[in-house]
């Protein structure tokens, strides 16, 4: 059941869900258990979910997809088209095509180096809360002597073993999303690559038609 609070003059000032309370408490309490470590892995959850959002926003506006009349490959083949018409060497043009391909890529790539980088870390760091907790826990045994409490070494590891799970659930969304963005990327690169030879290839095979048409 919903506990209702009441304000002064009698009216609903607000509705608080029991569930949601008990829930919020459990969450505080792993985390209190978990120590600086647990605090720590949080902070690095909410930031790759800020990032992992940030770039799906991102990649959804820059169009990457090869059918997008107005994305980010059609920007490519603009920019080597009118270096087609500007310029006279093959190289040339082809450098154009590729200066323009990497303005697409350069914001895209932002941010992806941390993403990785907090995939690479969360493991590292919970396993070192591990440690620590068992560490901790071992020294709790030595300090009660002869009266050795199972208890005592099994809250030990269930807390450090907290800080390992932890540390996975950051790892794996964050390696996932690293490496699906970096796959688009890697995607968009090839049809750039593609689109630009394309459009070279075009002016290459000018001269001759035009010698073809004279004869």
């Amino acid at each position: 059941m919903e506990e209702t609070v009441l304000s002064s003059s009698g009216s609903e000032a607000s509705v608080v869900d029991p569930q949601a309370v008990d829930a919020l408490t459990a969450a505080l309490e792993l985390a209190s258990a978990g120590g600086p470590v647990l605090y720590l892995l949080a902070a690095l959850s909410f930031v790759t979910l800020v990032l992992i959002f940030a770039k799906v926003m991102q990649f959804s506006s820059a169009r990457l997809g090869e059918r997008a009349k107005r994305g980010a490959l059609a920007r490519v083949r603009t920019a080597t088209q009118a270096a087609v018409d500007a310029l006279k060497e093959e190289k040339l043009i082809e450098r154009a095509g590729f200066r323009a391909a990497r303005r697409e890529l350069r914001p895209l790539e932002g941010g992806l180096g941390m993403l990785g980088l907090i995939a690479m870390l969360s493991p590292l760091i919970g396993l070192l809360g591990t440690v620590v907790g068992m560490i901790d826990a071992f020294r709790a045994l030595s300090e009660a002597g002869g009266a050795v409490d199972p208890g005592l070494l099994s809250a030990g590891i269930w807390v450090a073993l907290l800080t390992t799970a932890a540390g996975l659930i950051v790892a794996i969304p964050a390696t996932l999303a690293h490496g699906w963005f970096e796959g688009r990327l890697t995607r968009f690169a090839d049809l750039a690559e593609q689109a630009i030879g394309e459009v070279a290839e075009v002016r290459r095979d000018l001269p001759k038609t035009l010698g073809m048409a004279a004869d």
